[in-house]
Parts: C-alpha cells; sequence; structure tokens
C-alpha cells in the first residue's frame, strides 16, 4: 500500500499540473478581453513559485520544465527560454529552501518580486542581444508587476482553498 504521505505529493503535483493545463487553456482561448487594458498576470510563474516555496517536493524540476516549454510554444514565445530561465530560477531558489522555509511572509514577496524581476530582465536581454522583437519595454515591466501583485492571492488560494500550506523546518514530513 502506498505511504500516506507520498500519495499526498502526488496529488498535489496532479493538482499542480492540472491547474497550469486549466491557466494555459484559459491564455489561448479567444475570449474577446480588450487588449488595451491591463495585461493578465503570468499566473503558471506566480503558481510555480508560490507552490515551490510552500513544499518544493510537491513541484519536480521535469514538471516545471515541461509545463514552461508547453507554455512557450502555445503562447508563441522564444521556445524554450521562458522554461529556461524559470527552471534556472526556481533551482536557484530550491537550493536556498532553509532559509527560506524561516521567511517571514513580507519576506517571501520580496523573494519573488526579485525572481520575477530577474527572469523578466533577463529574457529582455537574452532577446536583445539575439535581435529578436520584443514588445515594448512598459508592457514588459507592468506585465511583470502584475504578477508580482497576484502572487499573494495565489499564496491564499493555496493555502486555504487548496489546503498547501508551508513545509516548516521543524516538522518535514508534513505535507
Amino acid at each position: 500500500m502506498t505511504d500516506p504521505l507520498t500519495l499526498r505529493i502526488w496529488i498535489y503535483r496532479a493538482y499542480y499540473l492540472a491547474l497550469c493545463l486549466f491557466i494555459l487553456l484559459w491564455q489561448i482561448l479567444p475570449l474577446g478581453f480588450d487588449k488595451g487594458s491591463l495585461p493578465s498576470p503570468d499566473m503558471i510563474m506566480g503558481l510555480t513559485l508560490a507552490w515551490l516555496l510552500r513544499h518544493p517536493n510537491v513541484v519536480p524540476l521535469g514538471a516545471i520544465a515541461i509545463v514552461f516549454l508547453i507554455s512557450d510554444f502555445l503562447t508563441h514565445a522564444p521556445v524554450g527560454l521562458g522554461a529556461l530561465l524559470i527552471v534556472l530560477a526556481t533551482e536557484s531558489l530550491r537550493k536556498r529552501q532553509p532559509q527560506i522555509e524561516n521567511m517571514t511572509f513580507l519576506s517571501e514577496v520580496g523573494t519573488v518580486t526579485a525572481v520575477i524581476l530577474a527572469v523578466t530582465l533577463a529574457e529582455r536581454v537574452l532577446l536583445t542581444l539575439l535581435l529578436a522583437d520584443q514588445p515594448p519595454f512598459g508592457e514588459v515591466v507592468l506585465h511583470a508587476i502584475v504578477t508580482i501583485a497576484a502572487y499573494p492571492a495565489l499564496v491564499v488560494i493555496s493555502k486555504y482553498l487548496l489546503g498547501l500550506d508551508r513545509l516548516s523546518a521543524a516538522d518535514p514530513n508534513n505535507v
């Protein structure tokens, strides 16, 4: 019989993949929203960072890479660039996990802000070096700001609706 802890981890992994698939499908549907309004946040990035900082074992590297590679294909972004940058960012956060476990929520939001801005800036620099077409800088910064603003809501949804609470250093088997 399967260990209950392992079963919960796999259930949360399935939730993560299902939520990412739902978000991707929502993004590519022609819903007719006004394109002149605020850009929508990168919900997949926010969800990935929120879940990674809560329970790094719930969001494995392979799932992150696959989700963001599929996202690059479906949203006509430079294929592999976003996936590579997110994988690098999440793995750097994963290495800092003992320090992150003891952070306050405000420090966590600051860390996520730094990661989102670093990924946005790195993508912008790489696309500039490759002489690729890019959206205006203001739109890119606004998209990053909206994603940062959506992060606390994603944490609240993850914690209170899905039950994914922060993994504490005192109880590493808590899922």
